[in-house]
């Protein structure tokens, strides 16, 4: 049932507006309830437009939907025929109380409370006409609220860090769970709306491998001082004990010198430091024994926020190319063949001003040897400056002056009235393509409101970095004309020998696509590779943080 559903409400564009929520005014009529009394502790409910049991109590978030669903049950009760529950209710308790599992918070939905009352109500214990429908209410809008934020967040995006708004409602969710509850497939529910992203579904896995090892023991921390392969060290079982843990040393019998920081031990710190975004030296420094010894709750909520942010995202189509910004590493998917594409580390916006936004767009051409336009800020904030205190600058940096918007234009000299001009707006500064134009040979055009691009970079010393924030906000990848290649694929007369070519031109030359690409720069601190192994980096713009004070704000209407 799921993919069919799912198929069927297929989310439409790319950062398309939100669609809003009905007024619960507009709503159609349930049919007359056989039970006056049923009916009158609706009117109450509809009239307060508030929950006295429920954590948020206000539904204004979920009243179309909590209408649409009752207009259509003969008594005006979802979970009750006439007095008795219905065997759904305890699989929708069941299906709130497994929120954790998408790295929702059960209380958000009510789960404790609902479950409570649903096992009482198995039990033989019977409510009066207004328990009936604000237990009835309870359970309908956790479930409700429950697929809203599977499908696509509990946060609202743009206030949480997210360019532009959240894709329309493509659901049916009063249809979702009429269908499921008369199918007995509640349980199902969630699955057949999240997002079809494979890093999402990964993400999904390790949530529950590390909820897992969180519930173990606390395994002892790894003291310091650090140590260096082959050292006699006294926290050489900790460690041990600890990589086991994580998946990054295979277990395997007490070493003759326990003690000693061993060959093994510094291999598997290798690994782990690789996926913590460490310098890969097996040296056991204080950043690396710092990150070995955070505890597996707080990697399990990493990897909730990094969900929460897939939620936002539209649906992915057949192609995309993805950024992950914290980890700098840039992705093109093809999820109708799930054949990879190519992968390659990337330089993405520094922490201050200079951020990667996170945001949805999409490649619409490819322009080889292309003239690099520096944005005002950078041309008034560093540019100019420079000019002015070494003239000559410009040109020695292949710079020219050229009218603004005038193409082809003849530049004109760099003189201190030009430069006024500059400033003013009137004259524009761009960069001739060569071998130290900084978009490099290849530029991807995503035309979006901040201005970001994907291209590539003179500078290649800059992906042997273990960190990588260090544009101006647009994304420099590692090997454009590979990314140029699989972009092109099906563009007629756009072989590797022409791409090729067109990177030696002295000239620009653009490609446009017939079907554009999209894009998806995503924020997160946590993303699991193909092969499984999970990744984990710092949290350069303070955007879980953000995220963590958006997702303890009530639900809203979106």
């Amino acid at each position: 049932m799921g993919a069919v559903l799912f198929a069927g409400a297929a989310l439409v564009g790319w950062c398309a507006a939100a669609a809003g929520d009905l007024p619960l005014a507009g709503r159609v009529a349930p049919p007359s309830a056989a039970d006056p009394a049923v009916e009158a502790a609706w009117s109450e409910l509809e009239t307060s437009r508030r929950h006295p049991w429920l954590r948020w109590p206000d539904l204004d978030d979920v009243a179309h939907d909590l209408s649409a669903l009752r207009a259509g049950e003969a008594d005006g009760l979802v979970w009750f025929d006439g007095s008795r529950p219905v065997p759904a209710l305890l699989e929708a308790a069941d299906l709130l109380a497994a929120a954790g599992d998408l790295g929702l918070d059960p209380r958000d939905f009510d789960a404790e409370l609902v479950e409570r009352r649903a096992r009482g109500l198995a039990a033989g214990a019977l409510l009066a006409a207004r328990e009936r429908v604000l237990l009835d209410a309870a359970v309908s809008t956790g479930v409700l609220r429950l697929l809203e934020a599977a499908s696509r967040g509990r946060a609202v995006p743009r206030r949480a860090g997210m360019v532009g708004s959240s894709p329309p409602r493509g659901l049916d969710l009063p249809g979702l769970v009429r269908e499921g509850r008369d199918g007995g497939r509640l349980r199902s529910l969630a699955a057949s709306v999240e997002p079809r992203y494979p890093g999402y579904a990964r993400l999904r896995a390790a949530l529950a491998r590390y909820r897992a090892l969180a519930l173990r023991p606390a395994l002892a921390g790894v003291p310091g001082p650090g140590a260096r392969p082959g050292d006699a060290w006294e926290g050489a079982a900790a460690l041990r004990a600890r990589l086991v843990a994580l998946g990054d040393l295979e277990p395997g019998p007490v070493p003759d010198d326990p003690a000693r920081y061993s060959e093994d031990l510094a291999l598997a710190v290798k690994r782990f430091q690789d996926r913590h975004g460490l310098s890969a030296d097996g040296v056991l420094g204080r950043r690396t024994l710092a990150e070995l010894n955070v505890p597996p709750d707080r990697r399990a909520r990493q990897l909730a926020l990094s969900m929460e942010r897939y939620r936002w995202l539209p649906s992915p189509g057949t192609r995309v190319i993805l950024v992950e910004v914290p980890r700098a590493e840039l992705w093109a998917l093809d999820l109708a063949t799930g054949e990879p594409g190519p992968s390659m580390r990337a330089v993405v916006g520094g922490s201050d001003e200079h951020q990667t936004p996170m945001l949805c767009g999409e490649v619409r051409s490819v322009v080889f040897r292309p003239y690099w336009v520096p944005t005002p800020q950078i041309v008034r904030e560093e540019i100019l400056p420079r000019e002015r205190s070494r003239p000559g600058w410009l040109a020695a940096h292949g710079m020219e002056l050229v009218p603004r918007g005038a193409g082809q234009a003849e530049p004109v000299p760099p003189s201190e009235e030009n430069l006024a001009l500059v400033r003013a707006g009137r004259l524009s500064v761009r960069q001739r393509p060569g071998p130290g134009n900084d978009l490099g040979a290849v530029k991807f055009v995503m035309p979006n409101p901040e201005c970001i691009a994907i291209h590539g970079t003179p500078h290649p010393q800059l992906f042997e970095r273990p960190r990588r924030d260090r544009s101006h906000g647009c994304i420099r990848v590692e090997e454009p004309a590979a990314l140029a290649g699989w972009v092109l694929r099906d563009e007629a007369g756009w072989g590797p020998d022409r791409i090729a070519a067109a990177m030696r031109r002295a000239q620009p030359s653009e490609a446009r696509l017939a079907r554009p690409v999209p894009v998806v720069i995503l924020y997160a601190t946590a993303s699991v590779d193909p092969d499984g192994r999970v990744q984990f980096r710092d949290d350069l713009y303070g955007l879980d943080a953000l995220l963590e004070r958006e997702l303890a704000r009530r639900p809203e209407p979106r």
